[in-house]
């Protein structure tokens, strides 16, 4: 039996007391943790995840950890760093997609070429977690309501990554809200 305080009316307040808080807490010297629901455990979007996406997830939650959970949003994880966790470097932007697809990470800037030959890394939001910039949680793996429906958006996703070599537009808030398009008069034009 796990005891657990009582408030003054006498009522349990779901504080675990005693030994067992010892017990059920994480071990000293474990670090930052990345919480995750248990809807999302057991939602269609997680359970059809595939090998080299719960990868690449993985490499993402293990630099918000690092992070202490302030940089979701702007979390960078380089191409090198999830080539480290096994992964070949062509399969990570369809890995990429796939979880892009089903909800669970929004890219938040996409990267690319810098100066000379540097490339920009992308970053990367946790759609379960908060943004330090008060940004709330958007959920978007709920949009899944089926296995096959995740399964579908996953295979959508990846045909139009193999058949353009670019990613599907991602369905985040963030993403309209901070990209919007000029109109075509205000376009800079090129002398021929």
């Amino acid at each position: 039996m796990i005891r657990t305080k009582v408030d003054q009316k006498g009522r349990d307040t779901n504080v675990v007391i005693g030994r067992a808080r010892k017990a059920l807490g994480l071990p000293k010297g474990v670090g930052w943790s990345v919480p995750v629901p248990g809807a999302l455990l057991d939602s269609p979007a997680w359970l059809v995840l595939s090998h080299r996406a719960f990868k690449v997830l993985g490499a993402i939650m293990a630099e918000h950890a690092r992070t202490g959970g302030k940089e979701n949003g702007a979390l960078v994880v380089p191409y090198s760093d999830i080539e480290a966790r096994g992964l070949r470097r062509p399969s990570i932007s369809e890995a990429i997609a796939e979880l892009q697809a089903l909800g669970l990470v929004a890219v938040t800037d996409r990267g690319g070429r810098s100066y000379g030959s540097l490339r920009r890394p992308s970053t990367y939001r946790l759609t379960w977690l908060g943004t330090p910039d008060a940004l709330g949680p958007t959920n978007e793996w709920l949009g899944s309501k089926t296995e096959d429906e995740a399964r579908a958006r996953v295979e959508r996703a990846t045909a139009v990554k193999r058949a353009t070599g670019k990613q599907a537009p991602s369905a985040s808030r963030r993403d309209a809200a901070e990209k919007p398009s000029l109109p075509r008069s205000n376009r800079a034009v090129t002398p021929a």
